[in-house]
């Protein structure tokens, strides 16, 4: 028994890494095994996904508002050309794991944006934390 639940254990862990893409940064380019996919600029609060024909542009924002948990901390990631965008607080991204996320979720396929497939990843995402902040 404990051999068989070790090899189904070894068999879904080898399944997972069969299908994970290589994903690195390297001078204004987003790298997909091996292949150059996205570019990108980045600065301290900022990162900015950009497809090589210059179409689709994704933005990633680095927000702290000083209060609350880890200084008011929170994701915006913004989908320009489709004008749509969302709020993450307890999933705090980076450039490469939203990378990954929007490949892997199918958001990012073939280099281009699904635009059939944003609407999904944002509900996944999304905590509307904008909305909860109080404005004076």
């Amino acid at each position: 028994m404990k051999k068989l639940l070790l090899a189904v254990i070894v068999t879904i862990c080898t399944m997972g890494t069969i299908n994970a893409q290589k994903i690195k940064f390297k001078k204004g380019n987003v790298l997909v095994d091996d292949v150059e996919c996205l570019t990108y600029e980045s600065n301290s609060t900022t990162v900015e996904l950009v497809t090589k024909d210059g179409s689709q542009t994704i933005i990633l924002k680095y927000i702290r508002t000083g209060v609350g948990h880890n200084g008011g901390l929170y994701n915006k990631v913004v989908f320009v050309e489709q004008d749509k965008s969302f709020t993450s607080k307890s999933y705090i991204f980076n450039k490469g794991n939203l990378t990954k996320k929007l490949i892997t979720e199918g958001v990012i396929t073939d280099c281009n944006v699904d635009e059939s497939k944003i609407d999904k990843f944002i509900l996944k995402y999304d905590e509307s934390i904008e909305d909860t902040l109080v404005r004076h």
